[in-house]
């Protein structure tokens, strides 16, 4: 049977995946995002599918999935990403009228993907539009998957790590001939995880035991509960803002997708959650301050920042990415900062302490050659990457193919 691969967005760049997996007995739409710039970005229209597989549950690649579900297509996921993909969609809506963007999807397609919804466990064969696969663990975040398809010897990965985190275990290789793996960090390593781990924690005590206060900018799914774990045997006073807190609730009813539930959960109940907007007086007098949005853009975390901006002792650590144009890569490159979510809003001096932690919740570029080697392909598809030229010399005795958007790669 003949099988193509076409990639409707997220190919030659980071974001708004969406992949076409063609038989003769039908077809499959693997994952479907959105990229939320200012204005969100979406992937090419997609056709009628027999099921859409989803990895996970981050926006870029599950943002379209209820536009999807609407058109009363299955939805294939683990059990915990389907709760974690409707709450997004719920901020989805919730932002764009805010922003005054066209919304991506009518609400009732909420409703939609919960009817659609088919959840599955790694390791239980699927059937879906003539293709047999099962799920394997991915490592990226809490209930995200690579799809395996036996009977092609095709695996598409998703997003992964390849390293345990406080939330996930560690992705593990599987031998395939053809392998579709993301290359977000091509041509950058990350530094030792723990050690890492080990000089934020250092660094939030010598602020907070100098009288100060830490604000820890986040992504609400995956990092917030991830350092709230990290931080919860020192001894502080710690709250969490924003939508972190509906994502930890989400959590702790599938343990199971949980590397350290027990350790999860105790984090949790040593937290103070900021449930409502006049709690954030209390929350500022605390020691750590655990909220969105992680680049800076919006969110809780400006109303903090505009508070302990003009004060030296206390600190505002990034852990995640900050992508070009956002106020977090303001920040790192001018240490100055917008207050506002409006780009025109004026520019402030931060003249609190700001320093950068790589807690990356993706595998770094000798971590995804390594990968690749010990899944032992013929044939590598490089996608979710702007930097994918860097792996050309690593991965030279391969079949390497660097597809871009609409363009149909033969898997067998």
């Amino acid at each position: 049977m003949s099988v193509s691969l076409t990639y409707l967005g997220g190919a030659s760049e980071v974001g708004r995946v969406g992949a076409l997996l063609e038989g003769s007995e039908g077809r499959l739409l693997m994952d479907y995002g959105l990229q939320p710039d200012d204005p969100p970005r979406y992937p090419l229209p997609a056709p009628d599918v027999d099921a859409l597989l989803l990895t996970h549950a981050h926006l870029d690649h599950c943002g379209l999935v209820p536009d999807i579900a609407s058109r009363g297509t299955p939805i294939v996921s683990t059990p915990v990403t389907g709760a974690l993909a409707e709450r997004m969609a719920q901020d989805t809506l919730r932002v764009s009228e805010i922003e005054n963007y066209p919304r991506p999807f009518h609400p009732t397609a909420i409703g939609d993907l919960n009817r659609n919804l088919q959840t599955s466990k790694p390791g239980k064969v699927e059937y879906r539009g003539g293709f047999e696969f099962k799920m394997h663990n991915a490592g990226h975040i809490p209930g995200a998957v690579m799809f395996d398809f036996p009977q092609h010897e095709f695996l598409f990965t998703g997003d992964i790590h390849t390293v345990d985190t406080q939330l996930t275990r560690a992705v593990k290789p599987k031998p395939c001939k053809t392998l579709a793996i993301e290359s977000t960090y091509g041509g950058r390593d990350h530094p030792d995880r723990k050690a890492v781990e080990s000089e934020l924690v250092d660094s939030i005590e010598d602020v907070v035991n100098s009288g100060g206060k830490v604000v820890l900018p986040s992504f609400g799914l995956g990092r917030s509960q991830e350092l709230l774990m990290i931080v919860r045997d020192l001894g502080f006073e710690v709250w969490l803002d924003g939508m972190g807190r509906d994502i930890a609730r989400i959590l702790q009813k599938y343990p199971g997708s949980i590397r350290d539930a027990k350790s999860m959960n105790r984090a949790f109940r040593e937290t103070n959650f900021v449930k409502y907007s006049r709690q954030r007086d209390a929350a500022f007098n605390g020691d750590i301050i655990v909220t969105t949005s992680g680049m800076l853009n919006g969110g809780p975390v400006l109303h903090y920042l505009s508070k302990l901006r003009k004060d030296p002792s206390s600190a505002v650590f990034l852990t995640g990415y900050q992508v070009s144009g956002t106020n977090g890569h303001l920040l790192q490159e001018t240490g100055k900062i917008r207050l506002d979510r409006d780009t025109n809003s004026p520019i402030f001096d931060l003249q609190c302490q700001s320093r950068s932690f790589d807690l990356s919740g993706h595998a770094g570029h000798s971590q995804i050659v390594d990968f690749i080697n010990k899944c032992s392909p013929e044939k590598v598809i490089l996608y979710h990457g702007d930097n994918r030229e860097a792996f050309a010399e690593d991965l030279s005795d391969y079949d390497l193919i660097l597809p871009i958007e609409n363009e149909s790669i033969m898997i067998d």
